[in-house]
């Protein structure tokens, strides 16, 4: 740490050992702070959070502190003033933003109307194909038939019927 400039560099307001880089010093006064918490005891600058004094030096930093400056600089600077060279006449136009007779614009609304491709999502499984079918009546129109797939045949094929199974020894191999 020796060819660090000494205006970048900074003690540790716990220890005076402490020597380290100004960008550092608020992740090390976290550390140094919960180790020294039983024996220093510092109070918080006002003005900048950085500042950790020792309670008799404590008043007489917040006389004196650099960064005081800036708070009272802020309390006690003017309100900004108008003269004429900022001031203007007011801009008259004929358009009127505030009409509240305009319905409020809904998204669900206007896609529902305009030829606009929507997906289902978040839906579950039978909303999803009432979804599906109330937008291929919307786009196609009404006279839209969905196409009726062939529905499954849930009855067991009657060759496996008379079929015995290793595992199921039926009638066939009692006889």
């Amino acid at each position: 740490m020796e060819n660090y400039d000494e205006s970048i560099m900074v003690n540790c307001p716990y220890n005076k050992e402490h020597k380290m880089l100004r960008k550092k010093l608020q992740q090390h006064i976290l550390k140094c702070r919960e180790l020294y918490k039983d024996t220093v005891e510092l109070k918080v600058c006002p003005f900048n959070k950085i500042h950790l004094i020792p309670e008799p030096e404590f008043f007489q930093h917040v006389k004196i502190c650099e960064d005081r400056k800036i708070i009272v600089q802020y309390q006690t600077s003017a309100a900004a003033v108008l003269d004429q060279d900022t001031r203007h006449a007011k801009i008259e136009c004929e358009e009127n933003w505030d009409d509240v007779n305009e319905p409020d614009y809904d998204p669900q609304a206007y896609c529902s109307n305009a030829n606009i491709v929507r997906e289902p999502n978040g839906m579950f499984p039978s909303e999803r194909k009432a979804f599906i079918k109330e937008e291929n009546r919307r786009r196609f129109g009404d006279d839209y038939e969905d196409e009726e797939k062939p529905k499954k045949n849930k009855s067991k094929d009657p060759r496996r019927e008379n079929r015995s199974t290793p595992y199921n020894l039926n009638a066939n191999n009692r006889k």
